[in-house]
């Protein structure tokens, strides 16, 4: 699940939510709620929040292996 990607890499920079809403003009909230993925997330969110967190847009993609 992409949120809970956002929300492992944005843990791991020690970055909070309320930061990274502020990178990306997403306010907390909505931040919240993507990371428990209660609301979809915009292709153009995605490359925003890659951007915010550094990291490729495949990161954010990728599955992980079961």
């Amino acid at each position: 699940m992409i949120g809970a990607k956002i929300k492992s890499i944005r843990e791991s920079k020690k970055m909070s939510q309320e930061e990274l809403g502020k990178k990306v003009n997403i306010n907390q909230t909505l931040i919240s709620r993507i990371e428990r993925g209660e609301r979809c997330i915009k292709a153009n969110e995605i490359i925003l929040l890659a951007q915010a967190l550094e990291v490729d847009i495949s990161q954010l993609l990728q599955q992980e292996s079961a």
